[in-house]
């Protein structure tokens, strides 16, 4: 598997950390006595006796949080860009699908009318349609067996 320096786009699978994070997202909750943020870079907030929490702290984990949507972003993007080829490769196939299934209604058609002429013709010969069915099977059969030998 390819490491995520080589594919950032890659980054968010499970195992291409370029960090050295469990599962490759940043440390958010695994391992370690605090949670993986220590290994992460994250700062750890605990608020004071009163439950609040200071200034400094606040605007510390608001820019990591700005940070992580920056991350965020980039992967919804990623996957948008993906989403919308996928969109544009089921259209192609369904448009080939379309052409291709018309291509089949039109050699039907063709078909259809070859044999009504054959077997027009068969009956102004006064040869039954089975008689040129065997003409045409002994045909191929030696045509198969020139090919094969």
């Amino acid at each position: 598997m390819p490491s995520s320096s080589t594919t950032p786009a890659f980054a968010a699978y499970p195992g291409n950390s370029s960090n050295g994070s469990i599962g490759g997202y940043g440390g958010g909750g695994y391992g370690g006595p605090n949670g993986g943020a220590a290994a992460a870079g994250f700062r750890k907030a605990s608020p004071n006796s009163r439950g609040q929490y200071s200034d400094a702290v606040l605007s510390e984990l608001e820019s990591q949080n700005d940070g992580e949507i920056g991350v965020l972003t980039g992967k919804v993007k990623m996957l948008k860009d993906i989403t919308l080829a996928i969109g544009d490769e089921i259209r192609d196939s369904t448009a080939l699908a379309e052409k291709m299934n018309d291509s089949f209604d039109s050699t039907r058609v063709r078909l259809r009318g070859t044999m009504n002429r054959m077997l027009r013709m068969a009956e102004r010969t006064g040869v039954g349609w089975k008689v040129w069915l065997a003409f045409f099977a002994a045909v191929g059969v030696l045509f198969w067996y020139v090919w094969l030998f």
